[in-house]
């Protein structure tokens, strides 16, 4: 074929994408773009029953990405001046090509298990923002990559811009209790944000995190694999399977310790585990559960912590006369409102 040089700028995207897929089907890539290529093969699981593309919806969807594909694939090796082929665009050999993009770029998506099917969710494009927010029910989603997600009641799953994709895995739980059961991808790291700047990082495991911001502290506790723990101070703790971290809310304190994790993420099939809770939790998780309001000022210390446990299905007042036991008080009740007396 002729040479030519680059075409000036007005053409010049379009060019570039043309040699970028001409060299993806002639195995002309470098390794780095190769494996963002096999990235993109694992994750990519179309929804159930979607039709395949036609070659004429592929240049569609092309076209319509250009801009954001010429950012992934960059231009700075590529200078003005430098000789390279002209490549026809020739659609019936580089559909693969074109599809892999597209991959990238238009089908990133969250499955939803609650549905009745696997239904796909489709983002609007790599650059947007995504949430999820449970209000009195439990929720499960499954990501792109295949990782997991339980949502808890009262909680907020954040998809921030270009933070899940084929480089990184980033989530922002903004609010509220999840467990995370993650697709192991050693070249991709999932990190899960939470509030006050504490992230964790793992390759491929399953671990809770709470963090509620009506609680004074995040839990974060392993149940599989092993996870990292740290903060924007670059303090940071390693954690196996059947330990946690507390880390207080304000001043960031790492506390570590044993804890039997299936019990933490049990809430998941309706049970409640309360492990040296203090007497905001037990309220917090009354309220959680059957919409209790408990009124325990005065007569229980706020340090003051307990352990025990309860289903969604256990009857109420068998709740209230366990507690009270263990904090030695007793309740008046009226309605939904219950007021704990020393």
């Amino acid at each position: 074929m002729d040479k030519d040089k680059l075409p000036e700028k007005n053409n010049e995207e379009k060019f570039l994408l043309k040699y970028f897929l001409w060299r993806i089907h002639n195995n002309e890539t470098t390794q780095k773009e190769k494996n963002v290529i096999e990235l993109l093969k694992q994750s990519y699981e179309p929804a159930r029953g979607t039709r395949r593309l036609t070659d004429k919806e592929l240049k569609q969807a092309i076209t319509r990405n250009r801009k954001q594909i010429m950012k992934e694939i960059g231009t700075s090796q590529y200078s003005k001046g430098k000789t390279i082929r002209r490549i026809p665009l020739v659609i019936g050999s580089s559909a693969a090509a074109i599809a892999l993009l597209l991959i990238l770029l238009t089908f990133p998506f969250i499955k939803d298990p609650s549905l009745t099917d696997t239904t796909a969710i489709p983002l609007e494009s790599s650059l947007i923002e995504k949430q999820f927010t449970t209000g009195n029910d439990m929720k499960k989603i499954v990501l792109a990559d295949g990782s997991t997600i339980f949502l808890n009641q009262g909680t907020t799953i954040s998809l921030r811009q270009g933070k899940f994709n084929a480089h990184t895995r980033e989530i922002w739980l903004d609010e509220g209790e999840a467990f995370f059961d993650v697709k192991k991808e050693a070249s991709r790291p999932f990190i899960v944000h939470t509030p006050n700047g504490i992230s964790t990082q793992v390759l491929g495991t399953s671990f809770n995190i709470r963090a509620y911001a009506q609680l004074e502290e995040q839990v974060i506790s392993v149940n599989t694999g092993r996870v990292q723990v740290y903060d924007e101070k670059e303090n940071k703790i390693i954690l196996d399977p059947d330990y946690k971290v507390s880390v207080k809310n304000g001043n960031n304190e790492f506390v570590a310790g044993k804890t039997d994790a299936r019990n933490i993420s049990a809430w998941r099939s309706g049970t409640i585990m309360l492990e040296q809770a203090t007497i905001r939790e037990v309220a917090f998780r009354l309220k959680q559960a059957f919409n209790i309001t408990l009124i325990y000022d005065h007569a229980v210390n706020d340090n003051e912590r307990i352990v025990t446990s309860f289903t969604l299905n256990t009857p109420q007042e068998e709740v209230l006369t366990t507690i009270c036991k263990l904090y030695n008080v007793h309740y008046k009740r009226n309605n939904n409102r219950v007021e704990l007396i020393k």
